[in-house]
């Protein structure tokens, strides 16, 4: 069955690899080395369309506007979307950094502009909105028209943001909120409409305190490594995990990449990828 290609330029870096039923459609699209592509999946970019190194798109995703730069490592699961009303009026356009995670069923609106730094997750359900209108802007009914701004480090759970919203960096909002004013850097936010319930957030706690809560975790998962305390290192297959300075050393192997996707999971990323049998840092 294939895909259909419609854009006016595809370019397609190495082992790119895009789903049955898929349409690609606009003017450029680049998909960077690595990047997956679900089945049905629905893209339409009417300038240009970046999708960064080792991207997953999941199967049904609607990819919809003018122009469009998704970071590194984006993941945007089943039936996300991008887009919505008015995503290919002048005004719009979204950048997003590297690791940024839509969940399934969450939208991003790009009427107007949207700027996502890095580590940024929305989960599922969630809703970025930079217009909301409906009834007769005449008749005195309220119809809003405003960007988005979220910094890095933010979680968005099962959460919607109105327009004209700007959040900082290390920000949590609590699942089921609905943001309609600013939330400044290093706060924790939850309610109808969200409220700042803690700032100065989070709280770090203690090296040796964080290692034995991913000690505790990895038991679980019945992972076995070398647990330096002290340092914040963790030594499995060959491989070192430098956790404090996000730096990995050492051998690239079956078992170090599902420490690694472990340790993702636990929100503790690395920007560092497998190259043959050894880890090396990302050069772009």
């Amino acid at each position: 069955m294939g895909f259909s290609n419609e854009a006016s330029d595809l370019v397609r870096g190495a082992r790119v690899t895009v789903g049955d039923g898929t349409r690609i459609a606009g003017g450029e699209v680049v998909l960077a080395d690595g990047v997956q592509i679900g089945r049905n999946v629905d893209i339409e970019v009417t300038e240009r369309l970046v999708v960064g190194k080792g991207s997953q798109i999941r199967d049904r995703t609607i990819v919809h506007g003018r122009r469009i730069d998704l970071g590194r490592e984006f993941y945007a699961n089943h039936d996300a979307e991008i887009g919505g009303g008015s995503c290919f009026e002048a005004t719009s356009s979204l950048k997003v950094g590297y690791w940024f995670h839509l969940g399934s069923y969450s939208i991003v609106n790009t009427a107007m502009r949207v700027a996502i730094g890095n580590e940024v997750g929305l989960g599922r359900f969630s809703n970025l909105y930079t217009h909301g209108a409906y009834l007769s802007l005449a008749e005195g009914f309220p119809v809003q028209f405003a960007p988005i701004t979220i910094g890095s480090r933010v979680w968005l759970p099962s959460a919607t943001v109105n327009p004209g919203v700007t959040i900082g960096d290390d920000v949590v909002v609590g699942v089921g909120s609905v943001v309609t004013k600013d939330i400044p850097s290093n706060s924790l936010a939850v309610g109808v409409p969200a409220k700042v319930i803690k700032e100065h957030y989070p709280t770090k706690p203690p090296l040796a305190d964080a290692m034995r809560a991913i000690r505790e975790r990895f038991d679980e998962w019945g992972v076995r490594g070398d647990f330096a305390m002290d340092t914040g290192v963790l030594t499995v297959a060959g491989a070192r995990f430098r956790i404090p300075e996000r730096r990995i050393d050492g051998a690239a192997s079956k078992e170090s990449e599902r420490v690694r996707n472990l340790l993702r999971r636990l929100g503790i990323r690395f920007r560092y990828e497998a190259v043959g049998s050894s880890y090396e840092p990302w050069t772009e």
